[in-house]
C-alpha cells in the first residue's frame, strides 16, 4: 500500500520545482530544459519571445567596466546585431551555455555579430576562469550589485541566465530568459544576420 504524501513535503517538492523552471537566482543554481516554446509578446515567463520590428524596445546605453579591466559601453557596438548574455559564474545553467555561446559568437563574428557578457554579482577571479574555460572572449561587463541586470526592463531580476538578441538599429528582437542552446541562438540570429 503507498503512504499518503504529506502537504508540507508536497508543497517543497512544488516549490523545487518551481525554483528550477527560473532559473538560477543570485548565488544559487537551478536547471531549465534546452527547449523552450517560443511566444510574441512581452511576458516574462521561462523560454524564448521574439518581437516583430514595429514591437520591439530600445535598451538603455548600459556601460561599465569590464572582466579585463577595460570599459565598454552598448551604444559603441551600433550597427551590429549584438547578443547580450545575462551570467554568473556561480549558476549551474551557464556552465552548460557559455561554451554553446562562445561557439556562435566565433562563427558570426566575420557577419557583425558582437556578443556581450554581464557579469552577475561575482568574485572577478571565479568570473575570468569561467569565462576562460568557456572560451567566451568577448567582453564581459562586471555588474557587482545588480543595477545593470535591473536597467534591462525585459529581464526579471532572478533571470540567470539570460539572453536579449539586439538588431542592427539597437531594439531587442529576441529575448530568451534560462539557458539557450547553439541552435536556438542561431536560428535567432540569422534573420537579423540577412538584413542589410
Amino acid at each position: 500500500m503507498t503512504k499518503p504524501v504529506p502537504i508540507r513535503l508536497a508543497a517543497v517538492a512544488a516549490a523545487a520545482g518551481c525554483l528550477l523552471l527560473a532559473g538560477c537566482s543570485s548565488g544559487g543554481s537551478g536547471s531549465v530544459g534546452s527547449s523552450f516554446p517560443t511566444t510574441q509578446g512581452s511576458g516574462q515567463s521561462v523560454g524564448v519571445t521574439t518581437y516583430p520590428v514595429g514591437q520591439r524596445s530600445t535598451l538603455p546605453d548600459i556601460s561599465g567596466p569590464t572582466l579585463d579591466g577595460g570599459q565598454l559601453s552598448l551604444s559603441s557596438l551600433a550597427g551590429h546585431v549584438v547578443v547580450l548574455n545575462v551570467w554568473a559564474s556561480w549558476c549551474g545553467p551557464c556552465r552548460q551555455e557559455s561554451p554553446q555561446l562562445a561557439r556562435v559568437a566565433r562563427s558570426t563574428a566575420a557577419r557583425g555579430v558582437r556578443f556581450v557578457g554581464i557579469d552577475e554579482q561575482d568574485q572577478t577571479s571565479a568570473a575570468q576562469a569561467f569565462a576562460t574555460q568557456a572560451g567566451a572572449t568577448y567582453p564581459h561587463l562586471v555588474d557587482q550589485n545588480g543595477s545593470t541586470l535591473a536597467s534591462l526592463r525585459l529581464v526579471p531580476a532572478n533571470g540567470i541566465p539570460s539572453t536579449l538578441v539586439i538588431d542592427r538599429d539597437g531594439r531587442v528582437a529576441a529575448r530568451v530568459i534560462g539557458p539557450v542552446t547553439a541552435s536556438t541562438l542561431s536560428g535567432l540570429l540569422k534573420p537579423l544576420v540577412a538584413q542589410q
